[in-house]
């Protein structure tokens, strides 16, 4: 899951944030709204959404299930 950079600072993506921002999104907030939560650059998420194939999975994983929790909450 962990993108190796030669240089600079470690990464920031760990399975932590992507649960933050997975959550941040399956509860309607924008990638801008998530990205703060989870304090990781929307750069970032976009870099790690094209090239990771397991975070793309999650993030639309996410998007797709926040309709799920919105017509379940309507029911009630």
């Amino acid at each position: 899951m962990t993108m190796r950079k030669n240089v600079g600072r470690p990464v920031r993506m760990d399975y932590r944030t992507m649960n933050k921002l997975a959550d941040a999104l399956q509860h309607s907030a924008t990638v801008s709204d998530a990205c703060r939560y989870a304090n990781v650059s929307r750069d970032t998420f976009y870099r790690y959404y094209k090239n990771d194939p397991t975070f793309a999975e999650r993030m639309d994983a996410a998007k797709r299930d926040q309709f799920k929790l919105i017509s379940y909450l309507t029911l009630f």
